[in-house]
């Protein structure tokens, strides 16, 4: 079976909660020779509009938090799907439609999952990616650990090679001399087809891998179709 990501899919016409389609991490990780690493991806859905039993329109926002260690992820246009589809089921409160989406995210998994409030960025010293074709990414010089953000990261999508932007925070030790070296790195992201979590993953495994001290990096990728995802990953 073939998930609808690149696909033209028309919007369920019924709660569909069969239109979810899983992604192995273990397929997506094999032969990538990435640090041990572990991690949570956060999905912002902007968009959650559900239905109450007197046909009351509501709208939400919640997110979801999928372990990085959990056997599938899901598939961003299948989840946007599942979710679009909730109009068509009445429900008595949104703690209702908060169980109806666990329900079948966790199955769906093979993890737990928790439901919270959306996900914001934190304030962080800002810095600009620079676009390169090479990454001689290594640490020369010992800096403080704070947290920087990097805005101006682009990979592209495996499947439909469309640009994925996103701010990347880095909270470790960086020394200003080192700064164009992780920046010039991370923009030869540019032009690399790569689904979100594993540029994270790759990101925080290169750097640990080229001497820096890096205790987390999340990506705040920008959304699309009313949902951001957000891939934090840290040591074990």
């Amino acid at each position: 079976m073939v998930g609808p990501l690149g696909k033209k899919v028309n919007a369920p016409s019924s709660f569909a909660p069969e239109i979810l389609f899983s992604i192995s991490r273990e397929q997506q990780r094999v032969g990538k020779h990435l640090i041990e690493q572990n991690g949570v991806d956060i999905w912002n859905i902007h968009e959650l509009f559900w239905v109450d039993k007197k046909d009351c329109a509501h709208h939400e926002e919640i997110s979801i938090h999928i372990p990085a260690q959990s056997p599938n992820t899901v598939e961003s246009k299948s989840l946007k799907l599942f979710i679009n589809s909730l109009i068509h089921k009445r429900f008595d409160h949104i703690d209702h439609v908060k169980k109806e989406i666990k329900f079948h995210l966790e199955g769906l998994l093979g993890s737990e999952i928790s439901l919270q409030e959306i996900h914001k960025k934190v304030p962080a010293n800002q810095h600009q990616v620079n676009i390169s074709s090479e990454s001689n990414l290594l640490s020369t010089m010992t800096g403080q650990i704070e947290l920087r953000g990097f805005r101006g990261f682009r990979s592209l999508c495996p499947v439909t090679a469309q640009p994925d932007i996103a701010e990347i925070f880095i909270d470790g030790c960086i020394h200003d001399k080192d700064l164009d070296t992780v920046s010039s790195y991370l923009g030869s992201f540019f032009n690399r087809e790569c689904f979100h979590e594993l540029c994270i993953e790759y990101i925080f495994s290169d750097l640990l891998e080229a001497g820096f001290d890096i205790n987390k990096v999340e990506g705040y990728f920008e959304r699309r179709g009313g949902i951001a995802i957000i891939p934090i990953r840290y040591s074990q």
